[in-house]
């Protein structure tokens, strides 16, 4: 939803079974408005929603020079890097969706705020930090 700056992932598409609200940075919103809308989907393949990535990892690990690698490792270089930037741990754990991790226990029973202006702060300023290292 560009309007509102919000991916968001219905319960029925996460793992714990949660919907899931993504905050799109600046950059994010500037690059989604330079893609053709050819699809309702982002990322498509004859109009439908990509599911190649596995014949088409080779040809990304040629253009980058970078082996060796799974998608997975994407979502754990954002969350270092945001440690780097200063985001809170708990931040980033509601980043990626997760329900336990630095609030974890009594406190996690306890604590229901959903940080979504950290998160947004959080996912601006990685965006910002990314604009930065390809300029």
């Amino acid at each position: 939803n560009l309007t509102d700056r919000q991916w968001i992932l219905p319960g029925a598409r996460t793992k714990n079974g949660r919907a899931h609200h993504v905050h799109l940075s600046d950059e994010t919103c500037a690059v989604l408005g330079r893609l053709p809308r050819i699809s309702a989907y982002v990322f498509v393949c004859a109009r439908r929603p990509y599911a190649g990535f596995s014949q088409d990892k080779p040809r990304l690990d040629h253009l980058s020079g970078v082996s060796g690698w799974r998608l997975h490792d994407l979502r754990r270089t954002v969350v270092s890097g945001m440690a780097r930037l200063g985001v809170a741990p708990h931040v980033a754990d509601k980043i990626l969706n997760h329900q336990s991790g630095a609030i974890s226990g009594v406190a996690a029973v306890y604590q229901r705020h959903d940080f979504m202006a950290e998160r947004r702060d959080a996912l601006e300023r990685w965006g910002q930090h990314i604009a930065e290292l390809v300029s």
